[in-house]
């Protein structure tokens, strides 16, 4: 059994079929329909609503195991993962867990005993402290601003903030705590000094039953937004043989030292030639694949084959690092609105092929990317023969990827990917962030392609082309000249269209008049010509008549932009003024964790008027200007739609 759910699982049920053994699927309401599910012999359904009903839940999951039979359960990463008493119920049950013993679980994720342990081997540590929540304040102040709040049990970058001052502790703390009680089932903090970027570097570990520990070369992690990697490559182009031995003995003195066996990760914190004790993962983690790339290994197959008490098959001198290995995952979010989650459902959904690239994903069309699970989509991974080949085939996969009816990070991850500072290895852990605030920019390519995308709108708006009709028959009799508003993503377009021929139109934009040619059309693409040259998009069909058309790695969202009453502005925009009066709405589908004002308060511009879950993340809702609450249209515990009204703020007296 696989006590997971989308691509972790259907990567473990890919390895598991390969070995030959039969395989069950767990699996809840809102996957249903998922690819997972479908990818097991069996399934087995999880009753409940929540995640701590569902996913978490130790004693659900163990009485499915023991009901249908299995012999062992893989948890994948994240969820029950490192949850020591998971562990010890199934092995308690008489199941084989695949993964460490649970005291090891238990030992490296108490920060205390974890930091203790480390101490007495010799290796740096990085000055922190664990407690009770009132305790850590003090803490704080000892350690100095800026603090990192982590979730004691967690990972995956899953409840972590930074704090700058005394004053936004507490509520951080809160917020953090809640953060990994609803996602760890856990909801112990942990607080660190905050190093200014440094560079993340983890080493993967394999350990056996019979005394064997072997590392697997490093990892460079150090490309984070919301402190969670998106790209990850190894080896590292940092790290010389001197530094990888150094870091892959500590890692095995860790190993060695608490008799840990299974699949494991000891992350560091790099600066300059010191590196620091982060953290052990005792799990297989998101970024394995790029490790599996350049050794060959398979790393699920060895957790099996440990878990079944078998030694590991090579020794350490007989790994080798082959070339280079770079992944890159692709959220459902918005990187312009700060990496907010972007739910929906994919209208067109086509993974890219290409020689040395793996693609790790549990989507397809018509699959829905919720607001109950992380936005992941896929990971897409490259290899080639040095980094720069690695580079350049991971930009040629992720321009190929499709995918239409959600926002998506691509054009970010590609954008960061071409420049000098990621291509010279020199990218730390706030890269990310600085990049997102200089350098990164959908609008200047937006507005290249304004005048093709209003004509790309017209053509895919018509019947197929090759019906023996003009085009003015296609598109509906319209006049001679039209002045179509189009909405293009976030851009509202004002033009004016001219007939020219039986297959051609002039757009005016901003003074400038450019006649297109249609070349080619199909249900999937569309090819127009001007005098600069041709312009090819893959497109499909949204809501209301919308399009969705892309040119290499770059989406667009195309339609009519309607003058609207108050009555539909309210159901369309975030936060429309009407009459004097502001409505607060939901930017996401989630659930409401905190409401923190009342009728009548006064608020500030900044201030946190509630705090809404989705995707596993808390967004604070923020008072955008000096106002008074006047109606509160939602309770805490509540799950709301997309636009839907939450708070009434007004600039009455």
């Amino acid at each position: 059994m696989v006590a997971n759910r989308g691509e972790i699982a259907v990567r473990i049920f890919k390895t598991l079929r390969e070995m030959g053994i039969r395989t069950i699927a767990l699996y809840c309401g809102a996957d249903k329909d998922s690819l997972h599910r479908r990818m097991a012999d069996e399934s087995l359904f999880l009753k409940g609503n929540s995640l701590a009903e569902t996913y978490l839940n130790t004693d659900q999951v163990v009485a499915l195991a023991k009901h249908s039979g299995v012999d062992a359960i893989h948890p994948g990463y994240g969820f029950l993962s490192e949850n020591p008493a998971f562990a010890l119920a199934v092995k308690e049950a008489g199941l084989i867990f695949i993964g460490p013993d649970p005291e090891a679980i238990r030992m490296m994720g108490n920060k205390v005993e974890a930091r203790e342990l480390v101490k007495s081997l010799g290796i740096p540590l990085i000055e922190g402290a664990t407690g009770l929540t009132h305790d850590l304040a003090g803490h704080a102040e000892r350690i100095g601003f800026p603090v990192l709040i982590k979730a004691a049990a967690g990972g995956g970058g899953k409840g972590m903030k930074v704090v700058a001052s005394r004053e936004a502790l507490a509520e951080t703390l809160e917020s953090t705590s809640r953060e990994a009680k609803n996602y760890f089932g856990d909801g112990q903090v942990y607080l660190e000094k905050y190093l200014e970027n440094p560079h993340h570097i983890e080493v993967q570990l394999l350990a056996d039953t019979h005394g064997n520990v072997v590392t697997l070369f490093e990892r460079e992690c150090s490309i984070q937004r919301r402190y969670q990697k998106i790209i990850e490559e190894a080896p590292s182009p940092l790290i010389d043989e001197e530094m990888r031995e150094r870091l892959m003995e500590a890692a095995r003195k860790i190993a060695r030292k608490i008799g840990y066996t299974n699949a494991g990760t000891i992350e560091f914190l790099l600066a300059g030639r010191e590196f620091f004790f982060l953290e052990m993962n005792t799990r297989i983690q998101v970024e394995h694949p790029v490790t599996e790339m350049i050794t060959g290994v398979d790393i699920v197959r060895e957790q099996v084959n440990i878990a079944n008490g078998n030694p590991i098959p090579f020794l350490q001198n007989d790994l080798k690092i082959n070339g280079h290995a770079i992944e890159a995952r692709v959220y459902a979010e918005d990187p312009i609105q700060g990496f907010m989650p972007s739910p929906g459902k994919l209208v067109r959904y086509q993974e890219p092929r290409l020689k040395d690239l793996r693609i790790d994903a549990a989507l397809e069309n018509g699959s829905e990317v919720g607001s109950e699970f992380d936005p992941m989509i896929a990971k897409v991974i490259a290899h080639g023969e040095n980094r720069q080949e690695a580079i350049q085939k991971l930009i040629q996969g992720l321009s190929g990827f499709i995918l239409h009816g959600v926002q998506t990070n691509i054009p970010f991850l590609t954008q960061l990917l071409r420049t000098e500072i990621f291509a010279n290895g020199k990218a730390d852990t706030g890269f990310c962030n600085r990049f997102i605030l200089d350098g990164f920019s959908q609008d200047n390519h937006t507005r290249n392609h304004e005048p093709a995308l209003i004509a790309a709108f017209l053509f895919a708006s018509a019947r197929l082309a090759g019906e023996n009709l003009s085009i003015w028959e296609k598109i509906g009799f319209w006049r001679m000249q039209i002045s179509p508003e189009l909405k293009v993503s976030r851009r509202i377009i004002r033009s004016r269209v001219w007939q020219v021929g039986p297959e051609q139109l002039t757009v005016e934009t901003a003074g400038e008049k450019i006649t297109f040619s249609l070349l080619k059309k199909t249900p999937q693409e569309l090819v127009l010509e001007d005098s600069h040259g041709m312009h090819s998009f893959t497109y499909s069909q949204g809501e209301e008549g919308s399009f969705f058309f892309q040119n290499e790695e770059q989406v667009y969202h195309v339609g009519h932009f309607r003058a609207l009453d108050n009555e539909r502005i309210s159901e369309l925009s975030e936060n429309p003024q009407l009459d004097g009066e502001l409505l607060i709405k939901a930017p996401m589908h989630g659930r409401i964790i905190k409401i923190n004002v009342n009728v009548a308060d006064q608020v500030n511009k900044g201030d946190t008027l509630l705090i809404l879950e989705s995707m596993k993340m808390e967004n604070r809702i923020i008072a955008t200007g000096n106002a008074k609450v006047e109606k509160i249209d939602v309770k805490a515990g509540e799950t709301v739609a997309s636009n839907k009204t939450l708070i009434h703020l007004s600039n009455n007296p």
